[in-house]
């Protein structure tokens, strides 16, 4: 039976309970067989300053995550020459794992600006986008953003009775081919910004990181500083 996995990519600097949440919530909202995190070794939007060492942010998660059999660390983008374009990723991905069928998890300010990505609008086409609306977004705002992308696509509701504002899932199809879907799951806002900011300030991180990952950052201590401060 083929299994279905979200992917989840990001720089994870550092992996947070904001990021396990929203695996686990994703996870179990679109009964998928597991998750992916795809942690980026050459970030194609970000500065390398400020950026933990790759190995480092493996290790953040590793803490974070090792008592939880459905969710993956895939090293993948370490063997990718060049940057991190996620269009290059979805196809090793594919490569490596022709019998899991992928979904590409992303949140709706990433999907507001897709066209920005490298081949962007063209990721469907290698795997499904989930969508996770943030900061009040609806599916009425995903449909919106679609439609710029795709003038021929069309909308699948969850709940017919309701009005699209309302739904709280809602796919959209091009050609009768799943492109990407919204879901509207629970958030916790939790950026790793602010806990960058709260560490630098010798902060109580305990709610927002796995107590293994804190003991961990303070162990290493300047080498952390030396990228955060």
């Amino acid at each position: 039976m083929t299994k279905h996995i979200g992917i989840m990519g990001g720089a994870f600097n550092p992996f947070h309970h904001g990021h396990l949440r929203h695996a686990i919530e994703i996870k179990e909202e679109l009964n998928l067989d597991g998750i992916d995190l795809v942690p980026s070794y050459n970030h194609p939007h970000k500065d390398k300053e400020g950026l933990l060492p790759y190995t480092i942010r493996i290790q953040c998660i590793q803490k974070s995550v090792e008592h939880i059999d459905f969710i993956r660390i895939n090293r993948i983008e370490e063997h990718i020459m060049g940057k991190s374009y996620t269009d290059v990723m979805l196809n090793q991905w594919k490569k490596e794992n022709p019998d899991y069928y992928p979904y590409f998890l992303m949140g709706i300010e990433d999907f507001a600006v897709l066209p920005t990505w490298h081949c962007g609008t063209e990721l469907p086409l290698l795997a499904p986008l989930i969508i996770v609306s943030r900061h009040g977004k609806t599916a009425e705002d995903f449909l919106q953003i679609a439609q710029t992308y795709w003038d021929n696509c069309t909308i699948q509701l969850e709940n017919k009775n309701l009005p699209l504002i309302l739904q709280k899932k809602a796919t959209i199809y091009v050609h009768n081919k799943l492109y990407c879907q919204f879901i509207q799951i629970p958030n916790l806002e939790i950026t790793a910004t602010h806990i960058r900011e709260l560490w630098i300030k010798q902060k109580n991180l305990q709610g927002l990181l796995n107590p293994l990952v804190i003991q961990f950052l303070n162990k290493e201590y300047k080498l952390i500083q030396e990228h955060w401060q």
